[in-house]
């Protein structure tokens, strides 16, 4: 349903009311005799007697309410109200403050009927309309004041009381501004033509087809001061050439020295996908801005408008002596009015910017990211061009120099499409040698098509057999994921015992003086590749609900194996990019987020969302197809992602696979280490399950039963002392019996019944 219709049919249920209204007490005030004899009884004898009402009884009743039990004639005026909400929801008349309109419409009503009354009574004709001018209300007012202080003070209150309401409401239609004594009013700037704007375009866009914009309604003001508009895109720049080859750095046969990198020509334009924003459109933002900004009396110099593909920045310029924090406290005011979602008013350098959606948002094409320079140029080991900013340049970051990468937003709003986009930044600037990717997919059909990456890119656990290998390439169940993590941690740490011997503190030094043949491979040396390993739906992963013993202990594995690649991951050339559509404080915990300072926020369902990723809000105000947030700690900028289809996917990835591998034969992948399978080795190898404490099983049976996880009560259950209940509460955690510990929090109960527990400490021959 369009935003235009919603606005149509409120205002359509309005009218119909209004005139239900109006008709209503027009009749009641030339019937009210007939039908009021009716309803009192008085002529019951006549079965044959309805009410004149036009609309029967009920508007008879209606009418009865507000004219005579509430405020007489005042209520006609009270009806306005209706036709109000109408104009404002309907053709966004009266841009005002609604709840100042309101108000004096109701009060306009109340002092109506207040006067009414009073000249009813002073002419001697409250009967009429059975309750007078001024309906029961006014009457009650006027009778209460003559009582007290007599009918002639009365009626100089009631004289002056609507000399003041009709002084307010003159003055607040004809602006009239109020000094101190002696002091001429300021004088009211009028605003020059539209002609007048200053509009430069730094290069017009090359577009394939025109698009059609719909007629807009412009401001009947025109604004005042300068406006600039930028527009320069390289969206659709020509291919200059295919990225270089890569230098696999390597000797045969452990290199790949035919390997050649994809080509650009195998991803699309999209050109039918990106629209042209006019010049009227902004002109209308423009005129709007300055608008509710004159309002708050918050006049602007100048106006630059800087087109993006998806938001258009107005940077505004105030006029000397405007707070900055006066236009912040507007941004709703200023949604409201521009009828546009996304706005968002930032804080610049130079100017206060107000980010502002595009009538018809624009595609950003993988291909145009590619083939800027930032990217062709860049020096970093891992380059990602992630999408455009709102001040038109490509984004590009360094995921070595993240060094983690926390990916969350709402289902839908372009997170997999960013993750994609990630995968094929790396793809096209890495070679074989330098990189390889573990996929974590627990809705299995994300990742499909990296499959043909098995003899290039991928690091995998060795199995029985290559079709196995194929079939297990990207993990999709909990418990593989669980294994695989666990073995990563075990790269890592045979990683740091070879920097450790080479006397380097990182991956990059220690691969320089490897190729520099100071390393020997003889001592167990070897060129190491970069390890990414992409995690998504990571809530899917660590969901204990319902879950058996094993599961839980399982999750628990996951999570400590992601955190220890977080912690020690970096220097060792190990990256983890975490993705989640469930941005919830017991998904995304304070540990993750301090592991994972760099930070991705596609639109989010919620404010508190948003705070939980971003530790900032902003997010819930994107417009989603891929508008983000993106974060390095600091500073949060907006971006338009990538674009990257499933078809070019297939095409970057057939492309590879269709490549000799690695080695003899094709079924030599990166075989990472065997990990050790312990079924309670769940605290990352810190707690010695091999034997356990004596009192191991009754403090679990304890522990069950009660549901309660503390260290006190097993000193005070058992008679143990500090450090022999922390050590065997440390073995319940790893056995998966009891969660991790959270500052001061009792520790969660991961076992639900004893049935259950009996099954795990069979394991351990309790």
């Amino acid at each position: 349903m369009s935003k235009k219709l919603l606005r149509i049919i409120p205002g359509v249920l309005l009218v119909a009311l209004a005139v239900f209204a109006y008709i209503s007490s027009i009749s009641y005030l030339i019937h009210w005799k007939t039908d009021m004899s009716c309803t009192m009884g008085l002529a019951a004898s006549d079965a044959d007697l309805t009410v004149e009402n036009i609309l029967g009884m009920t508007g008879h009743m209606f009418a009865d309410l507000m004219i005579r039990q509430l405020l007489g004639i005042g209520s006609f005026v009270l009806f306005a109200i209706l036709a109000v909400i109408f104009l404002r929801c309907t053709f966004g008349f009266f841009r005002e403050n609604l709840f100042k309109i309101l108000a004096s419409v109701l009060g306009a009503s109340v002092i109506v009927s207040i006067v009414a009354a009073f000249i009813g009574r002073l002419f001697d004709v409250e009967t009429v309309l059975a309750g007078g001018w001024g309906g029961h209300s006014g009457a009650f007012v006027i009778e209460q004041c003559r009582g007290v202080i007599g009918m002639v003070p009365t009626g100089l209150i009631v004289l002056i009381l609507l000399a003041s309401f009709v002084f307010l409401c003159l003055s607040q239609i004809f602006h009239i501004k109020f000094g101190k004594a002696g002091e001429e009013p300021e004088p009211v700037e009028i605003a020059e033509p539209e002609e007048d704007l200053k509009i430069t375009e730094v290069a017009e866009p090359v577009m394939e087809e025109p698009v059609m914009e719909e007629p807009v309604m412009e401001e009947p003001v025109q604004a005042e001061g300068n406006l600039e508009i930028i527009k320069e895109t390289n969206l659709e720049a020509p291919v200059i050439e295919n990225l270089p080859p890569i230098d696999n750095r390597l000797d045969p046969p452990d290199g790949l020295p035919r390997y050649k990198a994809p080509s650009l020509n195998l991803l699309e334009n999209h050109g039918s996908s990106r629209h042209i924003v006019s010049d009227e459109e902004i002109k209308r933002n423009n005129n709007k801005i300055r608008a509710v900004l004159g309002n708050y009396k918050i006049q602007l110099s100048d106006v630059q408008a800087i087109v993006g593909p998806t938001v258009t920045l107005y940077k505004t310029y105030p006029a000397p002596g405007v707070k900055i924090s006066a236009i912040k406290q507007l941004q709703e005011d200023i949604a409201i009015s521009l009828g546009a979602k996304g706005v968002r008013v930032v804080t610049l350098s130079d100017s206060v910017g107000i980010e502002v959606a595009n009538d018809v948002p624009s595609m950003v094409p993988l291909k145009a990211l590619l083939n800027d320079n930032s990217f062709r140029e860049s020096k970093a080991c891992l380059p990602i061009a992630i999408g455009y900013t709102i001040t038109q340049k490509v984004k590009v970051f360094d995921l070595a120099d993240a060094p983690h990468l926390l990916v969350a937003g709402a289902t839908k709003q372009g997170k997999s499409v960013g993750l994609n986009v990630i995968v094929s930044s790396l793809l096209y600037a890495c070679h074989p040698s330098e990189l390889k990717f573990v996929f974590t997919d627990p809705k299995m059909v994300e990742f499909s098509a990296y499959n043909q990456l098995l003899h290039h890119y991928l690091a995998v656990l060795p199995d029985d057999s290559e079709k196995d290998e194929l079939a297990n390439a990207i993990v999709k169940t909990p418990k593989r994921a669980e294994k695989i993590l666990r073995s990563l941690c075990v790269e890592m740490d045979e990683r740091y015992t070879k920097l450790s011997e080479a006397g380097v503190n990182n991956i990059k030094l220690y691969n320089e003086k490897y190729k520099e043949r100071k390393l020997r491979p003889d001592k167990g040396h070897k060129f190491l590749p970069y390890l990414v390993v992409v995690v998504d739906e990571y809530a899917d992963l660590t969901m204990t609900t319902g879950a058996s013993a094993e599961a839980k202990a399982a999750s628990r594995s996951i999570t400590n194996s992601i955190i220890r690649l977080a912690q020690k991951g970096r220097a060792a050339g190990l990256h983890v990019i975490l993705a989640t559509q469930r941005p919830s404080v017991d998904v995304i915990s304070g540990l993750i987020k301090s592991n994972f300072p760099m930070r991705i926020a596609f639109r989010t369902a919620s404010r508190t969302d948003s705070q939980t990723i971003l530790d900032a809000p902003g997010a819930e105000k994107l417009i989603g197809n891929g508008d983000m947030l993106f974060s390095a700690g600091i500073d949060t900028e907006r971006i338009q992602c990538g674009y990257v289809s499933g078809k070019e996917i297939d095409a970057i990835t057939q492309c590879i696979g269709e490549q000799t591998g690695y080695g003899k034969s094709y079924n030599c992948p990166y075989y990472l280490p065997d990990a050790p399978d312990s079924v309670g080795d769940t605290s990352s190898g810190s707690v010695d399950m091999s034997e356990v404490d004596d009192r191991f099983a009754e403090a679990a049976r304890i522990v069950v039963t009660n549901q309660k996880g503390s260290t006190s009560d097993l000193q005070r259950k058992l008679g143990m002392g500090y450090a022999k209940a922390g050590r065997v509460m440390d073995q319940l955690e790893a056995a998966g019996i009891v969660g991790h510990q959270d500052g001061t929090k009792t520790r969660e109960v991961l076992v639900s019944s004893i049935e259950e527990l009996e099954e795990i400490l069979a394991k351990y021959g309790k």
